[in-house]
């Protein structure tokens, strides 16, 4: 009988727990065949940062990507780089997952692009000057501008943009990154592609945007963008007319993370800058509307700065190793970070712009290589933690999970609208097949709404609320369950959006009435009519069409008329105590004091005891 090693069961059990996970992860409907992500398909283009491993590379980004593991999206990742001749390891060659690869990447070369061929173009320009070698066809062809994309390349983008399809744009300090996007329509307004004013996006200026904060060790240095201490971010926050006594406010959604509100980033001494375009009246190279009215009659959907970064006053780190001090010191000061525009209210593709790809290279994640001509570490006593980014420390670590939603967020904002849709449609099975939800609120398969009471709607809602919070954000709870509100009850829709331009544009303020309980009752009704009509899972992933819409929306009409009822009820009992109330309180409170000056108010009597058991009474 051959030896059999003596392996002890408990790494056997941590073999196969790992292993279990890392394929859930990866291809989670082989346990739970209605996790169906939607695919997303993302072109991500760049010039002179890489997709490698090296210090700017972007491998880091591209990884978070792709290991999200989100069930409701997946993302199919094509690299195309302007520059003829990098290397396989730049186009992160180790990578299996990555569908397509593509050196000298051009727009208006049709195996390369055309404005349906992707769902989202991500650019991260650094290039001012196209015309040198490495650049092959843009360096000799006329037809190629020396600091921008041609205008074949040009009428593409604008055309996938205006076909509903998202973009992504930054660069870095003063033109880095002009030569990508700097021409391309709403990005280009977007974001400051040159300096501007006194040197604000300029690399040593006392107005620069140096957002790095101080790490470990004393001081500034230019090094400490590599450590596992972030910047700060200041978030606009939205909220609805309603309920203000909760101070309810919600960021951005690609601002929301499960975890929080992702006001933390990686820091950089000389960021970029974003803003809200000077004029909002310019076209498109086609002839459109550049930033055009929303679809609904309520006026122009405008690009709004989302975050904002803070510059700390007196910083002089060095851009060098071993010289340091050599900058102006910093003015205290705040710069737009980030800029989103919602073009799909105006039938046109979501556009967002960052002040610096600084966000996304590897030396701002997870550290810095040693001895480069950025670093620092000639100093004696330098943190080691700049070594491994964020990655140094449990703190750090929480930090990225933060960055690293905010990647996914926008990957899945700037998704047209019909993948959106079907993103939403692949979450009710999750939801509904959710073994909390089930084990929870909807143990009994042969359920029927009509037996389900209004409180355990609301607890229904409630716990899918949650799980979806938990596996995606809060704020796309929100998102999940408005778009089917609206065919319920859109009169209703303003009052609980936060994000809505009919709310933000004046509706009165009711600060005493909560009305979000309804959206659980709403969602809890939704999901005990799609239960009642599949009460088991199924084999394959169940198609989400105009049935199943159908049985969701009478299932949210069902639930809601039973709210309204108890809502108008409770409504009017409230009235009634308030009308019962306002003339005693106010006669109270114009009453005359009784007691005298410096009267001493009485104790209070001692209640009299019971008599005592089997005592007679007087």
């Amino acid at each position: 009988m051959p030896d059999v090693p003596d392996v002890p069961v408990v790494n056997t059990l941590e073999h196969l727990a790992r292993q279990r996970w890392e394929i859930a992860r990866i291809r989670p409907e082989l346990f739970w065949p209605w996790w169906n992500p939607v695919p997303v398909k993302l072109l991500l283009v760049t010039d002179g940062l890489d997709f490698g491993d090296g210090d700017f590379g972007l491998s880091a980004f591209i990884t978070s990507l792709l290991n999200d593991g989100r069930r409701y999206a997946r993302f199919d990742i094509t690299l195309g780089h302007l520059q003829s001749g990098v290397s396989d390891q730049a186009m992160l060659i180790r990578e299996s997952r990555i569908s397509k690869r593509i050196k000298g990447f051009r727009f208006d070369v049709t195996t390369h692009f055309t404005p349906t061929m992707y769902d989202e173009v991500w650019l991260f320009g650094v290039e001012t000057n196209f015309k040198r070698a490495e650049y092959g066809t843009r360096s000799s062809s006329s037809s190629y501008p020396a600091d921008r994309l041609a205008d074949a390349e040009l009428d593409r983008l604008t055309a996938h943009m205006n076909g509903g399809r998202g973009l992504f744009a930054t660069g870095d300090h003063a033109s880095l990154g002009a030569g990508l996007g700097r021409a391309v329509d709403r990005a280009r307004n977007m974001r400051h592609w040159a300096d501007f004013g006194s040197g604000e996006i300029s690399m040593d200026g006392p107005y620069r945007n140096d957002s790095n904060a101080a790490g470990h060790d004393p001081g500034f240095q230019f090094s400490d963008q590599s450590d596992d201490v972030p910047q700060r971010l200041d978030l606009e926050l939205f909220r609805t007319p309603t309920g203000l006594f909760r101070e309810e406010r919600y960021p951005h959604p690609i601002l929301c993370s499960p975890t929080g509100r992702i006001d933390v980033f990686p820091d950089h001494p000389h960021e970029g800058e974003v803003r809200v375009p000077p004029d909002l009246g310019l076209t498109c190279r086609d002839g459109s509307a550049e930033y055009p009215q929303r679809t609904d009659g309520s006026g122009q959907e405008e690009p709004m700065i989302i975050a904002r970064g803070r510059v700390a006053a007196g910083n002089t780190a060095s851009a060098l190793a071993g010289k340091p001090g050599n900058k102006q010191a910093t003015v205290a000061h705040g710069f737009g970070v980030l800029c989103a525009y919602d073009g799909h209210r105006a039938g046109v593709g979501r556009v967002v712009t960052d002040s610096t790809w600084h966000h996304f290279v590897n030396v701002n994640l997870i550290g810095i290589f040693e001895g480069g001509i950025f670093d620092n570490f000639v100093r004696s006593g330098e943190d080691p933690t700049k070594h491994t980014g964020f990655l140094a420390s449990v703190q750090g670590q929480e930090v990225l999970k933060k960055i690293q939603h905010y990647y996914v967020n926008t990957a899945v904002w700037l998704a047209p609208p019909g993948l959106i849709q079907a993103m939403n449609d692949r979450l009710w099975w999750d939801l509904l097949w959710s073994d909390r939800v089930v084990e929870a609120t909807l143990l009994d398969p042969g359920i029927t709404i009509a037996n389900v009471k209004l409180h355990e709607f609301y607890e229904i809602g409630s716990q899918a609320r949650d799980v979806l919070g938990r596996r995606a954000t809060v704020c796309r709870s929100l998102h999940f369950v408005i778009p089917y509100l609206d065919r319920v009850w859109e009169e209703f829709v303003p009052w609980v959006d936060p994000w809505g331009p009919v709310a933000r544009d004046g509706l009165p303020e009711l600060p005493w009435i909560d009305p979000e309980p309804l959206l659980n009752v709403a969602l809890g009704g939704a999901l005990v009519a799609l239960r009642e009509a599949y009460p088991y899972p199924t084999a394959k992933p169940p198609r989400f069409g105009e049935r199943e819409a159908a049985i969701v929306t009478r299932g949210m009409a069902t639930a809601l008329s039973a709210g309204i009822r108890d809502l108008q009820r409770d409504l009017g009992s409230l009235s009634q105590v308030a009308e019962a109330g306002v003339a005693r309180v106010e006669q109270a409170a114009r009453a005359p004091e009784k007691r005298a000056k410096g009267a001493v108010r009485s104790p209070a009597k001692t209640p009299a005891k019971p008599p005592a058991k089997g005592a007679r009474k007087k």
